[in-house]
């Protein structure tokens, strides 16, 4: 359904199939609020990145049936000449506003899937003016400030992270079998990376303008697995093409891989057929700019597994509300 503000919503079941629902128009907006603020709902929102023309963006809006709010990952934000107050960064522009709006001021936790300017560049902002309890993140460093491939980007994420350390209780490093306690109505897993980190398999066979530090941070994902009720989600970062193959596939059970809704890895970008077989999620997100939503690998991989998916390059924010039982999808717009 679709309404005269191009919201559309659609009704599943977990593991089953679409549901035949006919809401108002009038009521939809209302409804979908409602569903997101009521206690015991778990809402996923992956929020729609401007085009900046660096980087793809992920930042993820996550809140508890106990009423937290938790980010996985905070958007884009790049430094200019000016320092780190570049003419976008998602916290202040994208996230903060969204938040303040539906009354939320302090965050529960963030969680970083790793150290790229488009999924901790928001960060850069909110340490600073939005209150945050608690920070995850899988701990990976690449190399150290004498290696060649330590970058300006990992030494400014390595410096947030020692500013959250400072603080008793608040850093917490996560890895693969490691429960996090974010809510009592969920049950939240880390599935990779190991304690050991993965390690590149083949790197002669990397593009020369994808730099070891860059591909190995993708590589090293903090991926997490949400249960709530009935209703499995998977948010798997960057994991890179090759890794989602021949490093998650034999270290993670697939019952443990199996979903009902997948934000997509690497923006959709990098999509292998294996990992979609895996999976099998009824519903994938990614999150990309549109310039490349139409022919993201994402679209035409999870498609052929029987996924519908949704692309915020196209349907703009995207947002799961479930009950435990069911889950519905609104979008913001009706992709064209």
């Amino acid at each position: 359904m679709v309404t005269k503000t191009g919201m559309r919503i659609r009704l599943f079941q977990a593991m089953g199939c679409v549901l035949g629902v006919t809401i108002p128009c009038a009521l939809l907006v209302a409804q979908a609020h409602a569903a997101a603020t009521s206690p015991g709902k778990f809402v996923m929102r992956v929020l729609e990145i401007p085009d900046i023309n660096r980087g793809a963006g992920l930042a993820i809006v996550l809140q508890t049936p106990g009423g937290r709010t938790y980010l996985y990952d905070t958007g884009t934000g790049y430094p200019d000449k000016d320092g780190w107050a570049s003419d976008h960064n998602s916290g202040r522009d994208l996230i903060a506003p969204f938040l303040r709006q539906r009354g939320v001021k302090e965050l529960d936790g963030v969680i970083i899937s790793h150290a790229h300017y488009d999924h901790f560049g928001g960060l850069v902002w909110l340490v600073d003016n939005f209150p945050i309890k608690k920070i995850f993140d899988c701990g990976y460093r690449f190399g150290g400030k004498s290696d060649a491939n330590y970058t300006a980007e990992l030494a400014h994420y390595d410096k947030l992270r020692e500013r959250f350390k400072q603080r008793p209780g608040v850093y917490q490093a996560a890895h693969a079998g490691d429960k996090l306690a974010l809510d009592d109505g969920l049950d939240v897993e880390v599935i990779a990376p190991p304690k050991e980190f993965f390690h590149e398999l083949h790197p002669e066979k990397r593009p020369k303008n994808d730099p070891a530090a860059h591909y190995m941070l993708n590589t090293n994902s903090l991926m997490l697995r949400i249960r709530h009720g009935q209703i499995v989600f998977l948010l798997p970062g960057d994991i890179e093409l090759e890794d989602q193959v021949k490093n998650l596939l034999p270290s993670v059970p697939r019952e443990k891989l199996k979903c009902d809704i997948l934000v997509a890895p690497g923006h959709g970008l990098h999509s292998a057929p294996e990992f979609a077989d895996a999976t099998r999620p009824q519903v994938t997100v990614a999150s990309v700019f549109t310039r490349w939503a139409r022919n993201c690998s994402a679209r035409r991989v999870f498609g052929a597994v029987g996924s519908k998916v949704y692309v915020t390059g196209l349907h703009g924010n995207v947002q799961v509300v479930s009950d435990g039982q069911r889950y519905e999808i609104t979008t913001q717009r009706e992709a064209e």
